[in-house]
């Protein structure tokens, strides 16, 4: 079987729908043996600047054989060619697989090939408000086809397949939910000088708290920063700070005007060129996380922080009940009030922040890379095996 998979987010480095597909390449290729892997690192309407960057590729195949294609072009000519291909002229570029995976709201269509598609989540739709609408537009344009052309699309959780159902109608049949895993790195003991290190490149001293999201308005940026100003007007907590760490994201002047506006800038710090392997000790040192985002269709960095043994405040709402499996306070995130009262019981509580790590500490057990790539392989060779059989069946029927 040959099976060809979309990691093109993850050389644009598109926050978790990049980590997503990169992991989910690497646990395969560590799995798997008997079969062929192309991986794509550019992939209908995503061309990465640096596709052919020869340091990532170098990245995949430590953990196996993976097919990189070589089309020696400049990227604005590859794009051009691409968009003037017809249909049978793309799939042959991807390799002429039997399976593709489209791992980030792309949904082609295919002579051939057989098609997977993983959904993250919906906010595009149920929030529409936060987002552009050139990506909003984009989003749409693939996912009117979620109901007729996947093989099977894959949720990231129970509330996302609920929220395909609802807005898609996409058959139960055709769907299937895969927890995302948890990366080595945030559940290794960190090294005490790798630490020092990396606080001190960032000039994290004292105190802080922690959030690790794109800065867009779906993640709740505005009443964090409010929850988190009124939690330091108390004598004991001034020398608290904020960290922001994420991507620029879209739709942020106002989050960034609120920070002006209540004088915190030497208060609250954004972070965005923060190297994957620099997070664990940034999560580790500090001592709340805080993710009340609006909306998600999983959270993978609820589970990040659990794994650095930090205690957890979360939303009430989507797939974040779902994911913390009651090892985190629960907010609702529209409630500045009770943000910042749940910050201000775990700065006061040591126990309940000492059992909260505990709970985070086991909830993790749950997710693992591999246990994604084992059950998104089966999901591969029950496609590949129906209709090879159908295949066969046709050619004796002719």
């Amino acid at each position: 079987m040959r099976i060809g998979i979309d990691v093109s987010r993850y050389f644009d480095r598109s926050g978790g729908v990049g980590i997503y597909a990169a992991n989910l390449l690497k646990y395969l290729l560590k799995i798997d043996k008997n079969n062929e892997y192309n991986a794509y690192s550019f992939f209908y309407n995503c061309f990465p600047s640096n596709w052919k960057h020869k340091k990532i590729i170098d990245e995949f195949r430590k953990y196996g054989k993976v097919n990189f294609s070589q089309i020696n072009l400049p990227t604005s000519i590859l794009k051009r060619k691409w968009n003037n291909a017809s249909i049978e002229k793309k799939e042959k570029l991807l390799g002429g697989v039997d399976i593709i995976h489209s791992t980030a709201y792309v949904i082609p269509e295919l002579f051939n090939a057989r098609l997977v598609v993983t959904i993250h989540d919906l906010s595009f739709l149920i929030f529409p408000e936060y987002h552009t609408k050139e990506n909003y537009e984009l989003v749409l344009s693939n996912l009117i086809y979620l109901n007729s052309r996947p093989d099977m699309v894959i949720c990231d959780s129970w509330q996302t397949k609920k929220d395909v159902i609802k807005y898609f109608h996409v058959p139960e049949e055709k769907l299937s939910v895969i927890y995302l895993g948890v990366n080595d790195s945030f559940r290794e003991e960190i090294d005490s000088d790798f630490r020092k290190k990396i606080l001190e490149k960032y000039g994290l001293t004292g105190k802080y708290l922690l959030c690790v999201a794109s800065i867009e308005p779906r993640k709740n940026f505005l009443r964090i920063i409010n929850a988190f100003s009124e939690f330091i007007k108390q004598e004991e907590y001034k020398k608290y700070s904020l960290v922001c760490v994420g991507g620029k994201g879209w739709k942020n002047i106002e989050i960034y005007s609120l920070v002006k506006q209540k004088n915190l800038e030497g208060k609250i710090k954004f972070l965005r060129s923060i190297e994957e392997y620099e997070l664990a000790p940034i999560y580790n040192q500090a001592e709340i996380f805080l993710y009340p985002s609006l909306y998600e269709g999983f959270g993978l960095p609820v589970l990040e922080a659990m794994a650095c043994a930090v205690p957890v405040i979360t939303s009430n709402v989507s797939s974040l009940p779902e994911v913390a499996s009651g090892a985190a306070i629960l907010v609702n995130p529209y409630s500045e009030k009770q943000i910042y009262k749940a910050i201000l019981h775990l700065v006061e509580n040591k126990n309940k922040r000492e059992q909260l790590i505990d709970m985070g500490l086991k909830n993790i057990k749950k997710f693992s890379w591999e246990n994604t790539a084992k059950q998104t392989l089966n999901i591969y060779q029950q496609i590949y095996k129906k209709y090879s059989n159908r295949e066969n069946i046709n050619k004796m029927d002719s």
